[in-house]
């Protein structure tokens, strides 16, 4: 102890929390939550905005740390504690580090977060493929009679609301189009082509986009693959222009995506 308190004094040992020390004056958001959950004796895990910042569901860490464990405790100077048993589908790592899964965080952030503030933070979930409508879901349902279900379940609807969305990447491409603040859109709605109709899974109207979430191997589906091109083909001879989104459009080129779409929309 003697050895730590003349660290201390000298300015190579940093306090964070009682018996938690950093060796220099450096905190960035991994150090914080690691640090609080020493101090809370490392049986919980990071919960709530600090969970949704590891997600990268946030942009910043909050600098008072998320931290839920099944004990009560008493306050802590920059720690946030929340007190509930700790099902173990709703626990993940990220780098060793103990967290709420993305689908509990965004539940637990039910509870404290407008529902605008919510929403934006489940798009960007879907947007980088690390949630599904399935595992929010089975999430409601392991926490059907806590605080927030409700919230919870409008968040659902809100997603899902006039969107007749049909596979995994399209609700990607739809999160992608809200987070990033387009026009209202058309779903899966009944397009005449020429003497022919067909559904884009998403369609500007007034400026005669029509965008389709694509995720199909052309190697795998080679008369699905031939067909596509043959409807790209005749939407751009009666006047709208085609757009296909892939997995890797949302994944490794988003901004390229966003402005590309903005140009066409003439944003």
């Amino acid at each position: 102890m003697a050895a730590i308190k003349a660290r201390l004094r000298a300015g190579r040992l940093i306090r964070l929390h009682r018996g938690v020390y950093a060796i220099d004056h450096r905190s960035d958001a991994r150090a914080r939550h690691w640090a609080a959950l020493l101090a809370i004796g490392g049986d919980g895990a990071v919960s709530h905005l600090s969970a949704a910042a590891e997600h990268r569901m946030a942009r910043h860490a909050p600098l008072v740390v998320d931290v839920t464990t099944h004990r009560r405790l008493p306050r802590r100077d920059g720690i946030r504690v929340h007190a509930r048993a700790l099902d173990p589908a709703s626990l993940t790592t990220r780098d060793r580090l103990p967290l709420t899964t993305p689908a509990q965080t965004l539940f637990d952030l039910a509870t404290t977060l407008g529902s605008t503030s919510l929403a934006r933070a489940a798009d960007e979930g879907f947007v980088l493929g690390i949630v599904t409508e399935r595992e929010l879901r089975a999430c409601l349902g392991r926490n059907a009679h806590r605080k927030g279900a409700g919230v919870f379940r409008r968040l659902l609807v809100r997603l899902g609301a006039g969107d007749r969305v049909r596979s995994p990447l399209e609700v990607r491409v739809h999160a992608f189009l809200r987070a990033r603040g387009f026009p209202v859109w058309e779903s899966n709605v009944a397009l005449r082509v020429g003497d022919e109709w067909i559904e884009p899974d998403v369609l500007w109207r007034a400026q005669r986009v029509a965008l389709e979430a694509d995720g199909r191997d052309p190697h795998l589906a080679p008369l699905t693959f031939d067909s596509d091109r043959r409807r790209d083909r005749r939407l751009r001879v009666h006047g709208w222009e085609p757009v296909r989104v892939t997995s890797a459009d949302l994944d490794l080129r988003p901004d390229e995506l966003d402005a590309d779409l903005r140009i066409l929309l003439g944003m």
